[in-house]
């Protein structure tokens, strides 16, 4: 069991940011949650967590960086991961995967008023860091043992 906060904060952010297949989170779901019933964990899981259903339950994706994890509950209090750092040896995954997310899908959420406020500081990195950012999140995506 775990709370629907856990699930949507946690690993479904995780599996968004690392662009799973919906239909591997909804398996996973079901498999690992005793009480997850399929119309109900479909719905949740396209609509609100995996933003799968292109913005008809939840108007913008429900994904996060480190801060926010860290600002809504104690997750980040015992991590060995510096929930402030973006890239570099001990920085959090989530952030690098969260910056890498919003960059790879500007174009889809550029119409998205909700999401306006990221975009724009998204435009604000440079070029050397933005290539920093994809080359960690490319690492923790294709060797997620590693982290």
């Amino acid at each position: 069991y775990a709370h629907h906060i856990q699930r949507l904060m946690i690993t479904g952010n995780y599996a968004l940011l690392t662009q799973t297949d919906p239909a591997e989170v909804d398996a996973w779901y079901l498999g690992v949650y005793i009480d997850a019933i399929e119309w109900v964990e479909i719905t949740n899981t396209r609509g609100m967590s995996q933003f799968a259903d292109g913005g008809i339950v939840a108007t913008k994706p429900y994904v996060s960086s480190a801060n926010y994890i860290n600002k809504m509950g104690n997750y980040c209090s015992g991590c060995s991961y510096d929930h402030k750092k973006k890239t570099g040896e001990n920085a959090c995954p989530f952030n690098s995967l969260y910056w890498n997310f919003l960059d790879a899908k500007k174009e889809v959420f550029k119409d998205n008023r909700r999401m306006g406020m990221m975009l724009n500081l998204l435009s604000k990195k440079g070029d050397e860091e933005m290539q920093e950012i994809r080359d960690r999140a490319k690492d923790i995506i294709e060797h997620p043992e590693k982290f």
